[in-house]
């Protein structure tokens, strides 16, 4: 993809139509066109140059023209083109529709559209080209874990209120163009009436993140342990305040959560202004949060977190400064 054009030829790899055609003719053999008897005596075809047609390669297509026979419809693409029902067309970047947000307040879900540049992309949308950073942390997908653009969450939660780069990301034969849009997330006690609606940017090259330098907000886990998403917005969000955490996971306090409802939670009584990483025991694995900090009242924010399935997931926060501390989510169904 050059900086201005996008290119089909960097969505997919098409098929290469092999056929023995000679400079300056449509065919091998034309009905109209008379055969000599010495021609069909040798029962070979014969090019217009009056030697023997080279073989038709194994497995290419035979565009030759026969009376009362028709040609396949391969003949007839481009070279270096697909089948053009299925190619959507050039466009230039500056055509490319954009990706837009409606803003929501802090611990309400912000809104993402891409439709129009799905319908604009077609079939090609569903391919795992690309990656989107929400500028908290947190991303669907990575430049290592590339994405169908009809996969991605269509809302997300910001926990805190603040300016925001986010970031989608396209990488064709190696090479990443980006859009971005900045928002600003109001506070979650000073909702704006009329949510500010942001449209991407042109879509330029840029450079390519490092690979994983977000957390994903999705993850897979066996049916058995269940699984659990970060900032993924959803119809029933709820708050949730722990008593203040332990220092071991078997005296860890307990929150209470519904299996595939949205829970924000907050714990107490830690160093103020510190800085934490947080990770949640989802089976036997510990899964990463984004970096997190504690407010000046000594409270701790987690993340949107929402829980597939019902069990208890203990949550492990471990201050910069020295120290861990556990506390618990349970969740039913």
């Amino acid at each position: 993809m050059n900086n201005k054009t996008f290119n089909t030829r960097h969505l997919l790899a098409t098929a290469l139509v092999l056929a023995s055609f000679l400079a300056g003719t449509t065919g091998l053999a034309h009905a109209d066109t008379p055969i000599p008897p010495d021609v069909l005596k040798l029962a070979e075809i014969i090019c217009p140059n009056g030697k023997p047609c080279p073989p038709i390669p194994a497995g290419a297509i035979d565009c030759t023209p026969r009376t009362g026979s028709t040609i396949p419809p391969q003949c007839n693409w481009k070279p270096g083109k697909g089948d053009p029902a299925l190619e959507p067309p050039d466009f230039d970047l500056g055509d490319v529709p954009d990706m837009t947000i409606v803003v929501g307040a802090a611990r309400t879900a912000t809104s993402f559209s891409y439709s129009a540049l799905i319908k604009a992309l077609g079939e090609y949308a569903s391919m795992k080209n690309f990656f989107f950073d929400y500028g908290d942390g947190t991303g669907h997908g990575s430049s290592a874990n590339l994405q169908a653009l009809t996969s991605f969450p269509t809302s997300h939660i910001y926990v805190q209120p603040g300016t925001y780069k986010v970031s989608g990301y396209a990488k064709f034969d190696g090479q990443t163009e980006s859009a971005t849009m900045t928002i600003t997330v109001p506070p979650a006690k000073e909702p704006d009436p009329t949510p500010d609606k942001v449209t991407s940017t042109d879509w330029n090259p840029a450079k390519t993140p490092v690979a994983n330098a977000v957390i994903p907000v999705t993850s897979s886990s066996s049916s058995a342990t269940g699984g659990m998403s970060i900032g993924t917005g959803g119809k029933t969000i709820t708050e949730a305040t722990s008593l203040a955490p332990s220092t071991t996971e078997t005296k860890a306090p307990v929150v209470d959560a519904k299996a595939s409802q949205v829970v924000i939670v907050s714990v107490p009584s830690l160093p103020a202004g510190a800085d934490v990483s947080a990770k949640v025991k989802i089976g036997t694995t510990w899964r990463t949060l984004p970096a997190l900090e504690v407010d000046d009242k000594g409270v701790l924010t987690l993340p949107a977190l929402t829980f597939t399935k019902a069990g208890t997931y203990i949550v492990k926060i471990t201050v910069a400064t020295g120290g861990t501390k556990y506390m618990t989510v349970k969740v039913k169904n």
